[in-house]
């Protein structure tokens, strides 16, 4: 076998375009193992490119037809990033459309090398790479696809091609999975070396230790130096095995009554409360958490799981008919999707409801608090829940891929952003499966004269700093009408600068660290960007001096950018507010409404008029009236309008809507 690795359009101006899966920082670092890997093996490497001529003329008809500009040579945009780049010996070839082989010189100079096998990494999944690889089928090569290394903009067409292309043309494997068949032997490997080697999961109540898994190492976010865990990334046989032990509990679990099951998790309950202080010590440290908002989340949480207690045991309506009644009936297997930012509370959130109606679960928290989750998922198992009706796989984005795909997980439940939630409804239209997804909110928070300036500018400060704004329900722009708002601004400033930032750890800190070095530097991104369009910088923007070892950034206020520059329109998922300026209620709810997401708005004002009109008039699944701070309640539907949710929405009833499925029963 002769080898070689070909790189397809990994170019600036590509991997900057929005909704890339995996995001670009994952994509480069994975393609950047697999080229090291390659150059150690001393393969041929081929970077295949899509070059512009400066006049344009090569441009694609539907380029040119939509006035489409991109990689123009001789531009930074039609160039790879530093850790891409090509060494001097490595060929960079200039293809005209999608395919490698639109150059006559890729076939040449493989052929001229005896190359036989190539292997394939870059973008995009549904375009390019697909091109090159049916043709390099069509050519007789062997064609290994790195699947770890290639990544799309379309996820649902993605998938489709990967289906496609695997039953015909190549072969999908990880970079680990290449480079071992390539011969590449395996360097500081051992466990021994591992920073904090966790398991990749537990199933069937057993702890799985990792085993040729990716491995992913989480740091801490108060002192990036810091190594807290190593954690692996589950493979498709880990989600197989784990699917498998769930639907083989599942049945005997779904015949218990409810008040077995009631009870079961009630046990659940006593056990959990007994773990409050380390619960709220990991998210301090795993997650970047104030230990004043863990141990808030905390109580939630418990609210949360009585809430669903309660609701479980409530009875059913009536038969709709005489001789007619409607059973409610477990899913089976539940695939449960959830984030860092709340990872206990919306972890119980969904775990309580599964296991409560009767559902076998696999549940894949988010790696960056492995810890926490394994420190539930004990909780679970001391309890007495059976073991195999819950299990934990930990993993990343392609873990989650494989669980939306498995034939036998019924229903999923996402908590997420848009284009992960996106990519997830994709998956599940594809296989079938029912999809509940919360995918977060870009808030507003409308401010109307003759509210109390001073208390709202301080309510608002709070809620949208609170966690570093690392809440889906955090307000992020404040529409301010004209009459009042130098003064508000003037006393939102001071509120800001109130807030204190510091050790998570500490009770008095307020304003913790962002989860990770890459989130920080896409928040600071963002708001460059913002400033290029029209913003001012009134406070923040900056990393905390003597906070530079962590992943800070001062609470940040930008004032009048434009309605559809990208911090307005995006949520931000960070320290950065929004201060724009609305002459009454007419144009303040245009400016609330006119944006993708749609999960809470909240209004200022004593007007019962400009209220009614409020509730009449914003586009959001949440509102709220003169409280930012309200709690959410459990019993309450939790769920965004437009791009904020997909699905039925999470907490009281609705729970049973989503984990169970109606039966009509007809009796004579």
């Amino acid at each position: 076998m002769r080898a070689a690795l070909l790189l397809v359009d990994l170019q600036n101006d590509f991997l900057e375009r929005p909704g890339l899966s995996p995001p670009v920082p994952v994509l480069v670092r994975r393609v950047a193992e697999l080229l090291e890997g390659c150059r150690a093996l001393s393969l041929a490497v081929l970077h295949v490119r899509t070059v512009v001529s400066q006049d344009g003329s090569n441009r694609m008809p539907h380029w040119k037809q939509a006035g489409h500009w991109a990689c123009v040579e001789d531009t930074a945009g039609a160039e790879a990033p530093p850790e891409l780049g090509p060494l001097p010996a490595e060929r960079i070839i200039a293809k005209p459309y999608y395919s490698a082989f639109g150059n006559a010189e890729t076939d040449r100079i493989l052929r001229q090398l005896k190359i036989d096998t190539l292997v394939v990494a870059g973008i995009y999944t549904h375009g390019c790479v697909r091109a090159t690889i049916l043709d390099a089928y069509q050519a007789g090569y062997t064609v290994w696809a790195a699947d770890e290394a290639i990544a799309s903009t379309e996820p649902l067409h993605a998938d489709l091609t990967r289906t496609h292309l695997a039953e015909r043309a190549c072969r999908f494997m990880t970079n680990r999975a290449i480079l071992d068949r390539l011969g590449l032997p395996t360097v500081g490997s051992s466990k021994s070396h591992v920073t904090g080697l966790l398991p990749v999961g537990c199933v069937d109540g057993e702890w799985l230790a990792a085993d040729g898994q990716r491995l992913w190492t989480r740091r801490n976010p108060a002192n990036c130096g810091e190594t807290l865990a190593t954690v692996p990334l589950g493979r498709k046989e880990d989600v197989d095995h784990a699917a498998a032990v769930a639907a083989a509990s599942q049945r005997a679990w779904g015949n218990r009554t409810v008040g077995e099951r009631v009870g079961c998790l009630s046990a659940w309950m006593a056990v959990l409360a007994g773990q409050r202080r380390e619960c709220v010590a990991l998210m301090a440290s795993e997650a970047g958490k104030p230990v004043v908002h863990g141990q808030a989340e905390f109580a939630y949480a418990m609210n949360l799981l009585e809430a669903v207690l309660r609701q479980a045991q409530e009875h059913e309506p009536a038969g709709p008919a005489a001789g007619v009644r409607v059973r409610r009936c477990p899913l089976g297997v539940v695939g449960l999707i959830t984030p860092w930012n709340n990872p206990l509370a919306i972890a119980v959130s969904k775990l309580a409801p599964a296991l409560a109606y009767g559902n076998g679960v696999v549940w894949k928290p988010a790696p960056e608090a492995p810890r926490l989750a394994m420190l539930i998922m004990r909780t679970l198992l001391e309890a007495g829940v059976p073991s195999g009706c819950v299990n934990l796989v930990q993993g990343d984005a392609d873990t989650g891929r494989h669980i939306c795909a498995h034939p036998d997980i019924a229903a999923i439940s996402l908590t997420g952003g848009i284009d992960t939630g996106r990519e997830v409804a994709g998956l599940c239209a594809l296989h079938g499966k029912t999809l509940q997804a919360e995918l977060g909110g870009n808030n507003a928070a409308l401010v109307m004269a003759g509210c109390d300036i001073e208390r709202v500018a301080e309510e608002l400060a709070r809620a949208a700093y609170r966690y570093s704004g690392q809440s889906c329900t955090a307000p992020r722009r404040l529409i301010v009408e004209k009459s009042i708002r130098a003064r508000f601004e003037h006393v939102l400033l001071a509120a800001v600068s109130a807030l204190r930032l510091g050790d998570p750890d500490d009770p008095a800190t307020y304003v913790g660290p962002l989860i990770s070095e890459t989130h920080r530097e896409r928040i600071h991104a963002r708001l460059e960007q913002a400033l290029r369009e029209g913003g001012r910088v009134l406070c923040g923007g900056r990393v905390p001096p003597g906070l530079e070892r962590g992943c800070w950034y001062e609470p940040t206020l930008v004032a009048d950018p434009e309605p559809r520059a990208r911090i307005v329109q995006e949520e931000s998922f960070g320290p950065v507010v929004v201060l724009m300026e609305a002459h009454d209620l007419d144009e303040a709810l245009t400016l609330c409404n006119e944006v993708e997401q749609g999960l809470v708005a909240t209004l200022y004002s004593p007007d019962p008029a400009q209220q009614a009109r409020f509730l009449a008039e914003a586009q959001a699944g949440i509102l709220r009236i003169n409280s930012g701070l309200a709690a959410i309640s459990p019993q309450a539907p939790f769920g965004g309008w437009k791009a904020s949710a997909i699905g039925i929405p999470e907490h009281g009833r609705w729970d049973r809507e989503f984990y169970t499925r109606p039966q009509a029963v007809y009796e004579a």
